[in-house]
């Protein structure tokens, strides 16, 4: 049965920590795993860079075609009744049994890229739109090859992806995958986001930075617990 949970925080809070464990969790348990990762230009954050070190037999993807992104031109009726010949469904069906790793970052941050260099943001909204439906059409190819029996026991681990606003619900297609989230608040839209459940999430706390008068007053309060005790 399908399980869709969403952890939405701020920065530095430790999603991304918490993902990767998640993912230790289910390898451990015989889970197949598919990553969409957005943020890859961090070194030291990117979900996708960590499961690299962790896992180097992992397959990477780097989607950089925008003819290969279906959705958004075609209707959903129509990319379901062809969905099994796109590169991107190729592309998992000849990967099946490894950890599959996608980087998205590339039409995101051409976005980016193209409104400082032009201030065009008809330009950007384009690439935006781009990234959104790469990630809706993936997460519906997974959806529907577990749906036709192509995939088993699979789960999506997603770290800052986003997803369109679109009029229809792909997660009625679900049947037993399930997708597990992590997004900033700014960036928790998109109608798939409707289906998951908010979980709780034990935020990390950074160690306190201690200043000299910080330590001080440490140690004369200890030293004064001392002297009443002694």
């Amino acid at each position: 049965m399908k399980n869709n949970q969403l952890i939405v925080e701020t920065r530095e809070t430790g999603k991304t920590t918490h993902l990767l464990n998640e993912i230790n969790r289910l390898v451990s348990q015989g889970f197949n795993i598919v990553v969409l990762d957005s943020a890859t230009d961090h070194e030291d954050k990117s979900l996708l860079k960590k499961v690299i070190k962790e896992y180097p037999t992992t397959t990477i993807f780097d989607i950089r075609d925008e003819d290969s992104i279906l959705l958004g031109k075609t209707s959903i009726d129509e990319f379901i009744k062809n969905y099994k010949s796109s590169i991107i469904t190729k592309t998992i069906m000849d990967n099946k049994g490894s950890i599959i790793c996608f980087d998205l970052s590339y039409f995101l941050e051409k976005g980016h890229d193209v409104y400082d260099d032009t201030n065009d943001i008809e330009k950007y909204k384009y690439y935006r739109n781009l990234y959104n439906f790469l990630s809706q059409q993936i997460a519906l190819s997974l959806i529907l090859m577990e749906k036709d029996d192509i995939i088993d026991k699979s789960i999506v681990v997603m770290d800052e992806i986003e997803f369109p606003i679109v009029e229809y619900d792909m997660s009625l297609y679900q049947k037993n995958i399930s997708f597990i989230g992590a997004v900033h608040p700014e960036n928790a839209f998109g109608t798939f986001y409707n289906s998951f459940e908010k979980v709780k999430f034990k935020v990390y706390q950074k160690e306190k930075e201690w200043s000299y008068e910080y330590f001080i007053r440490r140690i004369r309060k200890r030293e004064t617990i001392l002297k009443r005790y002694s």
